[in-house]
């Protein structure tokens, strides 16, 4: 056959509805393809086009009226049938995205081992594209062999948590079937994920590329390769280690494993040939599956970013969400995400050392959210956990993200979805801060004890003191206040790696880390 259609083009697909569908892959010499979308074998939408220089063949086929299915899509090469896609429905695509903690499964989550049981058959449908760093036979084989799967009792434990919980929020909601794509690579800084040309439009995205460049260049080709199998060793031994903690608990969670048999190894050597390389996943997953339509995509990136990019972060990450509604086809993809929550590690707590990277982070993501139409965030401060980089809530994320789906892309009424934020900040006896959001009352209760609010506020020395906080009688408005600050100029809330994260809404989203000056007194303007 001289058509070959990329791996995501499988039985059982779900494409999006309302949108056309992008049939695309490659042929070994000159022809026209068409495919139809069959009902009863009957075909009601069809679309053609001609192969590139290349060989690569883009089809955009008629826009579907309304979820459906199943359906049967043909491929036909100059009116040859040469290939049918069976049990394929019109629904609901969206792209699920980021590092370990969109990888996170669902059997490894918080209460799993009681949610699992419950699960009956979904009208989700779940393909995972394969973890490759390079363009090779391996990569190859495993597109191959990917496949459609529907979610049910068998199959849900084996994916994301996130996307779980995001599917299953949609899918009692839309009648629709829910096709969620999962493009996931643990440990990968965000310069994997766009192009090195989209890198050198920056100065932030260049100096990824020469701290990875300089990195690499301290070891020789060989060097790397000895170091890579020793490591790759290591890490075989604990992955023998953590099967049979699963064989004994399938439910254990990330720290529990961590407790039990050691963490992971990790860094793996960095090298020239390294899969987490600027670019890496980009062209090596992400483009094989795009521009497959999408409704939108839900990312939970950045952990890894702390080690010292945090400051380039924001322009990077602005970056990429253009290219990728480049490649997409589409200028106005939703884009929801999740802040980062919570964390710092148990050396650095106990040193007293914060070096604010991971608020850094917190911070420019929601700068993002602000700037960029289309761009929502999900706010999950309160999901941190101590010394574990990959908390076990994995609900509340996914919940959080499918509700902002539910407000901004599906236009349904009365959704709470936007946590507080701060709208304005004022000085008078101490400090008055307002917050807007999707919410009735606000709410101040510390799980740390000691009377923590989380809000700190600094004089014209620019040094934070913890401040007193309660809510005024309007349920939007904190009053703050220091003994040690006469004359406050800046205030903050958990703007800090790891710490107390008490307010919150009356509906149980909490409320968005922030730190800004005050510029004006109580009754000013």
């Amino acid at each position: 056959m001289a058509i070959k259609l990329n791996g995501i083009f499988k039985d059982g697909m779900v494409f999006q509805w309302g949108a056309e569908l992008r049939v695309f892959g490659t042929a070994n010499h000159a022809c026209t393809v068409r495919c139809d979308i069959l009902d009863g074998g009957m075909p009601i939408y069809s679309g053609a086009a001609g192969t590139e220089e290349d060989g690569s063949f883009l089809v955009c086929v008629t826009p579907t009226e309304e979820p459906g299915g199943p359906y049967q899509i043909a491929v036909y090469e100059n009116e040859q049938q040469v290939c049918t896609i069976n049990d394929a429905y019109a629904g609901e695509v969206w792209l699920a995205s980021g590092e370990g903690n969109m990888e996170y499964p669902l059997s490894r989550t918080e209460f799993a081992k009681f949610v699992l049981p419950k699960i009956e058959q979904t009208d989700i449908r779940l393909f995972n594209v394969p973890f490759a760093g390079f363009m090779d036979e391996a990569q190859a084989k495993a597109e191959d062999e990917a496949q459609w799967v529907n979610i049910g009792p068998e199959t849900a434990g084996q994916m994301s948590g996130i996307a779980f919980y995001f599917g299953f929020a949609l899918a009692r909601r839309l009648d629709a079937k829910i096709g969620i794509i999962s493009c996931c690579a643990y440990g990968s800084t965000i310069d994997c994920w766009t192009s090195v040309d989209n890198l050198m439009q920056t100065k932030e995205g260049l100096q990824y590329i020469k701290d990875f460049e300089e990195e690499a260049s301290e070891i020789t080709e060989a060097e790397y390769e000895e170091e890579m199998e020793s490591y790759g060793k290591a890490k075989d031994e604990y992955e023998e280690r953590l099967n049979l903690a699963l064989s004994d608990n399938p439910c254990i969670t990330y720290k529990e494993a961590d407790i039990s048999i050691g963490p992971l190894p990790w860094p793996p050597p960095v090298g020239k040939k390294a899969l987490r390389r600027p670019g890496s996943f980009f062209e090596c997953m992400l483009l094989r599956v795009a521009p497959y339509t999408l409704r939108g995509v839900i990312f939970y990136q950045g952990e890894a970013d702390t080690f010292g990019h945090q400051n380039e972060y924001g322009k990077v990450f602005e970056s990429l969400i253009k290219e990728w509604r480049s490649i997409f086809f589409d200028d106005e993809l939703p884009f929801l995400f999740c802040q980062l929550p919570m964390y710092i590690s148990k050396d650095r707590k106990y040193m007293g050392y914060d070096d604010m990277s991971w608020p850094t982070i917190r911070e420019q993501q929601q700068i993002a959210a602000i700037d960029i139409p289309g761009v929502y965030m999900a706010v999950i401060a309160d999901c941190g956990e101590f010394d574990n980089m990959h908390p076990s809530d994995k609900k509340t994320p996914g919940d959080r993200l499918a509700l902002l789906a539910q407000k901004f892309v599906y236009g349904f009424e009365n959704v709470d979805a936007v946590a507080p934020y701060i709208v304005d900040a004022r000085r008078g006896e101490g400090v008055e801060v307002t917050f807007g959001g999707d919410y009735m009352l606000l709410n101040i209760a510390s799980d740390f004890g000691g009377g923590e609010t989380g809000f700190e506020i600094a004089g014209d020395d620019g040094e934070f003191f913890p401040a007193d906080a309660t809510v005024d009688f309007d349920g939007k408005t904190v009053l703050l206040s220091s003994p040690k600050v006469e004359n406050p100029c800046k205030v903050r809330y958990a703007y800090f790696s790891y710490g107390p994260t008490p307010l919150h809404a009356q509906n149980g989203l909490t409320a968005t880390p922030f730190q800004v000056r005050i510029d004006k007194d109580l009754g000013g303007v």
